[in-house]
């Protein structure tokens, strides 16, 4: 199986390629009806022509603004689990000593496999396995706190303890809403077929002239592509060049300390 990377390289490729074809038969198929004395596509199709360039320039705004906010929205549910995990942890404090070693260990080990599960995002088996892991552990861990609250002599702990681990928790299931969270593969499909659509009657428009200009069907050809794979990568951080590593670290801060 191909890594993430290759495949994005090669989506990227393909789309250039496809591009290129299209104005190439663009090109040759006004040349044709040049040829034969008729108009490339007939009068009055420069507002249609450009009303498809304005369409799909709407639409490359459309997706890259709502990439940009869903990547947004990831951080910042990054942010919120490294700050409720903080919180869960220390409000331990509040429980009798006996039952905080416990609990501190159930702790540690959610957290590395909530890490583990990112870490190795890319390797659809193994993070199946380490979600399954946290899930397993976050029943352990909300099953030990009750029994830790309901035996410590203040019943205050658990109304302080309690809603901060349920938060804690809850944070993952907004995450895991977001990881699934993108643009609708209608809407992608449309901005492909605009994208070759496009290009198609720019390949029509060159045919003006006894041959294309290479320069511009290149240009507008990387441009075109470049734009969607940016849109790819933004809809899919983990998999593409939008990482996520820097906002991850602070999960990672929040784990090295409960050392």
């Amino acid at each position: 199986m191909l890594p993430a990377t290759a495949i994005f390289f090669v989506f990227l490729v393909v789309l250039f390629a496809a591009i290129v074809g299209c104005q190439l038969l663009g090109f040759r198929l006004a040349r044709q009806r040049r040829a034969n004395g008729a108009s490339a596509f007939g009068k009055g199709t420069t507002a249609v022509t450009g009303s498809l360039f304005a369409l799909l320039g709407l639409l490359v705004a459309f997706t890259i603004s709502g990439g940009e906010a869903r990547l947004d929205a990831r951080r910042k549910l990054i942010v919120e689990e490294a700050n409720t995990i903080s919180t869960a942890y220390l409000r331990l404090d509040l429980l009798p000593a006996t039952a905080q070693r416990g609990l501190r260990e159930d702790f540690r080990r959610y957290v590395d496999a909530r890490l583990a599960y990112y870490a190795n995002f890319l390797d659809f088996g193994r993070a199946r396995i380490e979600r399954r892991n946290a899930n397993e552990l976050q029943g352990k861990l909300w099953t030990d706190a009750v029994h830790a609250t309901n035996a410590a002599p203040d019943s205050r702990a658990a109304l302080l303890v309690l809603p901060a681990i349920n938060q804690m928790l809850d944070v993952t299931t907004a995450r895991e809403a977001a990881l699934r969270t993108h643009v609708p593969l209608g809407v992608f499909a449309l901005l492909m077929a605009l994208a070759l659509a496009c290009a198609f009657f720019a390949g029509a428009d060159m045919a003006k002239t006894d041959h294309p200009s290479t320069l511009h069907a290149v240009v507008f050809a990387a441009t075109l592509a470049l734009t969607c794979y940016v849109i790819v990568n933004i809809e899919l951080p983990r998999l593409g060049f939008s990482r996520l590593g820097a906002i991850d670290a602070l999960l990672v801060q929040a784990r090295q300390q409960m050392n």
